[in-house]
């Protein structure tokens, strides 16, 4: 069984700094899997004319977004955890 986790940091070294230890080569993930997704886009409501013809205008919600899946529920991640109601990616 794994418990997953949407989390919303700051930005990417926040993110870096929770999920991963070590550098370089030897860098390493804390947790079972880490999706990195970075920066998510929402319409704004308003469109914008391309040569393509009209698309929605996108702007970024402020964070860095990560998944994280683990084998046992951890304390720690609880603090950047987040409930999106219709989350980007999920885990399948």
């Amino acid at each position: 069984m794994y418990t997953d986790y949407f989390l919303k940091f700051d930005n990417e070294a926040a993110a870096d700094a929770v999920l991963f230890e070590g550098e370089g080569e030897e860098r390493r993930p804390l947790y079972a899997a880490i999706d990195v997704i970075g920066t998510i886009y929402e319409p704004t409501g308003e469109m914008l004319t391309t040569d393509e013809g009209e698309v929605p205008e996108m702007a970024p919600v402020p964070g860095w977004h990560v998944n994280v899946r683990h084998t046992e529920t951890v304390a720690a991640l609880a603090k950047y955890a987040v409930s999106p109601k219709t989350p980007q990616r999920m885990w399948a």
